[in-house]
């Protein structure tokens, strides 16, 4: 089994990350993830499920994954899994979109608007699509020189962003019509739920499983079953997650910041967050200024 925890992928020095075709041949793969970008994932093999917005969402070949930034998502996928995972920084592309009055109200929207949905099925031609986009920025990255790249990512993501706009309006024409997936656990979403509310205050398992209506024992072992993760690493994620919104666009001290996110002590919110998040309250602070 391959599991990683690690909310920050590196965009410092070229403001995105890109993964053309990316691939996990062996080894089934969980990842548990929250970041200041935006990441879209278009997904070309495997199977499995993602969890955002305390929802369970199937995930297979042809689904085109929007993630906003400081979201909590949580993979869990068998191999093989082939996927193109796009990270950015939302401002950049802000500044660029500008110059386009429709698109970059389409842009505003998915970045900080509430979006219903966040996983999509493509059909074929929208699958080939997205695939040939990623295909041709890969190749044009290997031909220009460094202080071109950044331009280069401009281009693409206008050609990406208004490919899914596209689809973005046709699947809330249709949006209606489709059959909702009854698999997804209501009792895990029941829970998330809880969990997003109360995440911030000390954490009472026997409260959780009362509101349910269950034992604490069945709560903590449906929660493992469903997710991958026990209720404990997902609540120190979800207040990681919050820890990094606060730490990114406030000044509030650090040693607020943990008992507002729910850590009990100072100093156990700095040995978390480094463990967890590879540096240090502050020096993540410092840097998601610098991007």
């Amino acid at each position: 089994m391959s599991r990683l925890v690690n909310p920050v992928p590196q965009l410092v020095e070229h403001n995105y990350l890109f993964l053309n075709r990316h691939e996990t041949r062996e080894g089934y793969m969980e990842i548990i993830n929250a970041h200041q970008g935006i990441e879209m994932v278009l997904v070309l093999e495997g199977h499995g499920q993602l969890i955002l917005e305390q929802k369970v969402h199937a995930i297979g070949p042809g689904t085109l994954i929007f993630i906003q930034p400081y979201q909590l998502h949580h993979f869990k996928m068998e191999p093989p899994y082939v996927r193109t995972p796009i990270i950015f920084d939302p401002y950049l592309f802000d500044r660029y979109a500008a110059m386009f009055p429709a698109l970059h109200a389409f842009f505003q929207r998915i970045w900080k608007g509430k979006l219903e949905r966040q996983v999509f099925s493509l059909n074929e031609e929208e699958l080939l699509r997205f695939d040939s986009l990623s295909g041709q920025f890969e190749q044009r990255l290997a031909e220009v020189a460094e202080y071109e790249r950044q331009e280069e990512l401009l281009l693409f993501l206008l050609d990406f962003m208004r490919s899914l706009r596209k689809m973005y309006e046709r699947a809330e024409r249709h949006r209606h019509s489709e059959v909702v997936d009854k698999r997804e656990g209501r009792h895990i979403e029941h829970m998330m739920s809880w969990i997003e509310e109360h995440y911030h205050e000390e954490f009472s398992l026997e409260k959780l499983a009362e509101s349910l209506h269950v034992s604490p024992f069945y709560a903590s072992h449906l929660f493992s079953e469903e997710t991958g993760c026990t209720l404990s690493q997902y609540i120190i994620a979800r207040r990681l997650r919050e820890s990094c919104l606060l730490l990114a666009v406030t000044d509030r001290p650090v040693v607020q910041i943990g008992k507002l996110t729910g850590f009990n002590s100072s100093a156990y919110f700095c040995k978390t967050f480094k463990k967890k998040m590879g540096l240090s309250p502050q020096a993540f602070r410092k840097r998601s200024r610098q991007i």
